[in-house]
């Protein structure tokens, strides 16, 4: 279970360093901060962070990776690199929003056991 509590920590932790290129601090702190809502051990808590990191993939990193590709086109520069590393970044923060789901059934089952 370590290894699925170290990608979504990375996972935040890449959002949080995207924002804090653009010197949006209030989103970097948000993100930055945001695994630690993997100590509340409640299968609510656990979803909503997998549903930010799913937003996340298509709002900031889709639009990124479109607008980052397409100023590189306009100027002639190449772009094929730079597609690829961004869908290796999509690719990995839903990896990360997919591996929740293994933490989301120990804390169901663990909170089914309590009652």
């Amino acid at each position: 279970m370590w290894w699925r509590v170290s990608w979504i920590i990375v996972a935040f932790w890449l959002l949080s360093a995207h924002f804090l290129r653009y010197d949006q601090l209030v989103f970097t702190g948000i993100f930055a901060f945001a695994p630690l809502g993997l100590l509340i051990k409640h299968p609510l808590v656990i979803r909503l962070l997998q549903a930010i990191l799913f937003i996340s993939v298509i709002t900031v990193w889709g639009t990124t990776a479109i607008d980052a590709v397409q100023m590189r086109i306009a100027h002639g520069a190449p772009w094929l690199r730079l597609a690829m590393i961004m869908g290796g970044v999509m690719l990995f923060s839903l990896g990360a929003a997919w591996s929740a789901n293994g933490i989301w059934r120990n804390t169901a089952r663990h909170c089914k056991q309590a009652l």
